[in-house]
């Protein structure tokens, strides 16, 4: 039995420690890595969301034949944009100000 055992050992401490080491440093290269991801993805989101809701606009000026840019509350009470579009899009011309 005693042999069983011996050729059945498990990992060393340092062992354990060096992996736990090579773990912790990729983690902290591919965090940063991936916040700037996250920002890029959120950056071209805002943009996408900007683009839409000046379409709307534009589209809204061509159906209602005015030459006044609509409100905000305008185009979502005749359904060009959807109540989260005017707060983010609100959100994001607050924050480029």
């Amino acid at each position: 039995m005693k042999k069983w055992r011996k050729e059945m050992a498990g990992f060393t401490l340092v062992e354990t420690l060096i992996v736990l080491l090579i773990l912790s440093i990729l983690i902290l290269i591919m965090v940063p890595n991936l916040m700037q991801h996250k920002d890029f993805a959120e950056k071209k989101s805002d943009e996408a969301l900007i683009h839409v809701v000046e379409s709307q606009m534009t589209m809204y000026e061509l159906e209602k034949a005015k030459s006044e840019k609509p409100s905000l509350e305008e185009l979502e009470n005749d359904g060009f944009i959807t109540r989260d579009q005017k707060e983010k899009y609100k959100r994001i011309m607050k924050k480029e100000q």
